[in-house]
């Protein structure tokens, strides 16, 4: 075999491993012949391809050999860039090949960076930087096949990188790597690069700075990272280009003694810059006060004339601080207070028109300009004007003074209705508490009579409920308890994870081609297949010459049949004759025992039954794959009679002199290998597996908490230690839970000395009224328990504190969720609201910090939707947490019973 012929069937069989472990053998003179010749190989396979496709499909094969070119081209493209960058001598040449169409492939896999590195380091090394520098100069996107592979190669040959702004957004897109050689050169470009702003719009302060903010922070001098953001901030751009500045801006906090020298380009940025840049401008602007007066008009002037509401506002406040310290200033704020006469916002216009009035004096001298404005105010405000600066009314109907009626009187809550085990259907979330509180203290009771009430109801209501991995109804529940209740033992948990199948249906392949008489290869040659396009491949094992399964492969030519066939196990060869299997070409010692020299502890017969392939555990490889076999053998040729012969595994006769040759290699992956054991589960989610819980954030925070409840209520029941009453059953419709009834019950719990359920207490804490609860609390921390002693403590402080809710608007921008900016994209293709929940003190109770007071997530669960009028009953005395989490389902109409 030659060099060439070496290498073109190291890239055509995809074995690129192989590949370069070759590239990296060769001298410069072999370099030199095969990099001549190397563009002639993508024609040919294009060729050969082409005509094959003619021959299945004369008619109409154009548009089909386009298709199959650009698919062998697509799983080819790791080859051909492998082999160029091992064998093209000129570095331009080189980057040519690297990114042509028939090379760098949209459809592609990625290139195998490491591998091209590794070839590339046997080149030299000013071809190595040339190279790399030109190959960066072609990027024209981050998400570029080629940027990796370019920042790769920089990093590993030590070139300067080109200044070319496509580079830096890709080097800040790709993976980081310990002492980056390319840090010092290309950081400090993030703030001049288009594309750079972008790349990094997801860097985050909080809870700690992400890894370019704290470099940036870090590794430039803080001078450099200042005059850096404002001159960035002075370019302009959309908000999302411009965040990370932001954030980087207000992660070094400038003094005033370094905002004060920057002053002027801050008030550059006051009239039209995104209203992130203006507000950190107007800080600034702040920080370096006092200011000279024509910059403390020019800022007022700018503020005022923004349409946000806060900068207008902010404007005024200004104004009216430098006219109390120099009223012989006054005239030079009109044009500031006459703009905001016309400001969208009532507050503004109202607020101008008052600083116009009480500064009435001063402005004297401008009547004309200040009536000229008011006519942009409201009719009753420039009314006022009039009056003053002796002017006409404007024209316009003078609003009626409206009077409002009084608030309605809030009704007085109702009392909750008592337990009951057989609750009202349309009772919903107050139906659900009524029954934890009866089916509780009915076992405290009577746990026969409450088991002979609920048999019929088990027994009628089997339901689905066992048959589900995850419980996530109230009404489940309540059947999993009473059952549990009526038969002990008759709700296990869930079973351990099994073995799980994967592509069942695609145990095997086959693969039937034309041979060219003479070039067939060689017995000792191995063996690769590839199931379709993207390879067979079980998690972490694909079936490719990097990491060969042990499946089972069978090969042989039509001239001899499957009589001759060979099997391979990965790379051990077993000729395959008469139905037996023999290892390295002779008989084993008794074929029965063949498994036991080939894989011990697997003594499995191997039937004699012509062309079936039995594996280690006795598996055979189905009938009809080699059905499909003899089917593509007749169709592209081969002598009927013979097709015949090898189907019944008799003698198969010579073939005819026209006869084509053809190949047939099956691969067949036994059972044992189409399955796996997936990797264990953490602690806590193999805990809310057995529990019939869902996944972590899989539903609402609050919805995750109710459920809560129910898993340790059973859990309780399992174990004999349920509490005779529930802590947390509301005393008023409302949701409220009386302190001094909380007590009773806690006393309850101590006298029958069992301490009541986590999320039993949480809940009944966080259903007391606001405020602070004394005669309760000392009630409370005579009880001796833990319960009662963490319930005191509540009872005394001040209960929850008040997170801090909002929201924010999000939408789908480069496959990721963005914050809204100050200005509406011109496209986008997905909005939502994103909730926002932060705690401020942490109250010590697990369920309460880490589970009720999650952050929401912006989407939303169907699986929810039952539960949401459980909702406010749940945090009465906090209904803003309530809002927060129902935010999600506000955009889709969702009803809140449940």
């Amino acid at each position: 075999m030659t060099l060439w012929t070496e290498i073109c069937d190291l890239v055509t069989r995809k074995q690129v491993a192989r590949l370069a472990d070759r590239l990296v053998t060769l001298t410069e003179e072999e370099r030199a012949e095969l990099g001549g010749r190397l563009p002639g190989l993508v024609k040919e396979l294009r060729r050969a391809r082409t005509e094959q496709v003619r021959a299945r499909h004369p008619e109409d094969f154009e548009e089909l050999a386009s298709w199959e070119v650009g698919d062998l081209l697509d799983e080819l493209a790791g080859g051909l860039l492998l082999a160029g960058v091992g064998v093209i001598t000129g570095p331009a040449a080189a980057v040519t090949w690297m990114t042509s169409r028939d090379v760098n492939r949209r459809w592609a896999r990625d290139p195998n960076v490491g591998l091209v590195c590794r070839v590339a380091a046997a080149r030299p090394l000013e071809w190595r930087r040339e190279v790399a520098v030109r190959l960066a100069q072609r990027i024209r996107r981050p998400a570029d096949r080629i940027a990796p592979l370019a920042v790769a190669l920089l990093r590993e040959s030590g070139a300067v990188p080109p200044d070319h702004d496509p580079l830096v957004a890709a080097w800040l897109a790709a993976p980081s790597v310990p002492g980056d050689p390319l840090t010092p050169v290309l950081l400090p470009r993030v703030f001049t690069a288009d594309g750079a702003g972008r790349a990094l719009r997801e860097e985050r302060l909080e809870p700690r700075p992400t890894r370019w903010l704290a470099a940036a922070a870090r590794d430039l001098p803080r001078e450099q990272v200042l005059d850096g953001c404002v001159s960035r901030f002075l370019r302009g751009g959309e908000p999302q280009d411009l965040r990370f500045f932001v954030r980087l801006h207000t992660l070094l906090d400038p003094t005033p003694a370094e905002s004060a020298p920057r002053v002027r380009d801050y008030l550059r940025l006051l009239p039209s810059a995104p209203g992130t840049v203006a507000e950190l401008a107007a800080g600034q602007v702040r920080a370096a006060m006092p200011l000279d007066h024509a910059d403390l008009v020019e800022a007022v002037d700018a503020l005022t004339f923004r349409e946000e509401a806060k900068f207008a506002a902010t404007g005024l406040r200004w104004l009216d601080q430098a006219i109390r310290a120099t009223p012989e200033s006054a005239a030079d704020f009109v044009t500031a207070l006459t703009t905001a006469y016309a400001h969208k916002s009532f507050d503004v216009r109202n607020r101008a028109a008052e600083l116009t009035l009480k500064h009435a004096a001063l402005f004297d001298g401008h009547a004309e300009a200040i009536l000229d404005g008011a006519g942009h105010l409201p009719a009753d405000l420039g009314a006022k004007l009039a009056g003053r600066f002796g002017g006409a009314v404007p024209a316009g109907e003078l609003l009626e003074r409206k009077e409002f009626p009084p608030l309605p009187e809030v009704p007085e809550a109702r009392p909750f209705p008592e337990p009951s085990i057989f609750p009202g259907y349309h009772e919903h979330w107050v139906g659900h508490e009524r029954w934890l509180a009866a089916f509780v203290a009915g076992i405290a009771e009577d746990r026969a009579g409450l088991s002979g009430k609920l048999r019929r109801h088990v027994e009628e209501h089997q339901g689905h409920w066992r048959s589900r991995d995850v419980l996530l109804h109230p009404a489940d529940w309540q059947s999993a308890l009473s059952a549990e209740l009526v038969t002990p033992g008759s709700v296990p948990e869930p079973p351990p994870i099994e073995p799980e199948k994967f592509w069942d249906g695609a145990s095997h392949s086959v693969q039937v081609r034309e041979l060219t008489r003479g070039e067939e290869p060689a017995p000792e040659e191995p063996l690769r297949f590839t199931m379709g396009r993207f390879g067979f491949h079980r998690p972490g094992r694909y079936l490719d010459d990097d990491a060969p399964l042990r499946a089972f492969f069978i090969t042989w030519t039509s001239d001899d049949g499957p009589e001759a066939a060979v099997a391979r196990e990965g790379d051990r060869q077993i000729p395959f004759s008469g139905g037996r299997i023999h290892l390295n070409g002779s008989p084993a010692d008794g074929a029965e025992r063949i498994y036991d020299d080939w894989l011990p502890g697997h003594p499995h017969p191997v039937r004699s039954k012509p062309g079936v392939l039995y594996d280690d555990s006795g598996e055979a490889m189905p009938s009809h794959v080699l059905d499909d076999v003899y089917e593509h053998l007749a169709e592209l040729g081969v002598d009927p009679a013979r097709v015949a012969a090898m189907r019944a595994g008799e003698p198969v006769p010579p073939p005819g002199p026209d006869e084509p040759l053809v190949q047939v290699t099956v691969v067949f992956i036994p059972s044992r290998l189409r399955s796996y054991l997936p990797e264990p589960l953490p602690e806590h989610e193999e805990w809310r597996r057995r529990n019939r819980l869902p996944r972590p954030g899989g539903v609402a925070p609050l919805h995750d908490f109710l459920l809560h409840r129910y898993v340790e209520l059973a859990a309780a029941l399992r174990d004999g230690t349920l509490p005779p009453v529930l802590l947390a059953t509301p005393t008023w419709m409302s949701g409220h839970l009386d302190p001094d009834v909380l007590v009773d019950r806690l006393e309850t719990c101590a006298a029958a000395e069992v301490e009541p359920p986590p999320a039993d207490l949480a809940q009944a804490l966080l259903r007391l009224p606001r405020g602070r609860h004394p005669a309760a609390a000392d009630r409370a921390a005579k009880v001796d328990s833990e319960a009662a002693r963490s319930a005191a403590r509540w009872l005394a402080g001040d209960g929850l504190a008040d997170p801090g809710c909002g929201l924010v608007w999000r939408h789908m921008a480069g496959g990721s969720m963005v914050d809204f900016g100050d200005a509406e994209p011109e496209h986008f293709t997905e909005v939502r609201l994103q909730p926002e929940l932060r705690v401020t003190a942490p109250t010590g109770h697990r369920l309460i910090d880490e589970v009720l007071l999650r952050q929401p997530d912006g989407w939303r669960s169907d699986e929810s939707g039952g539960t949401l009028g459980a909702w406010p009953a749940m945090l009465p005395s906090h209904r803003e947490v309530v809002a927060v989490n129902l935010l999600p389902f506000l955009l889709y109409g969702t009803g809140a019973r449940g």
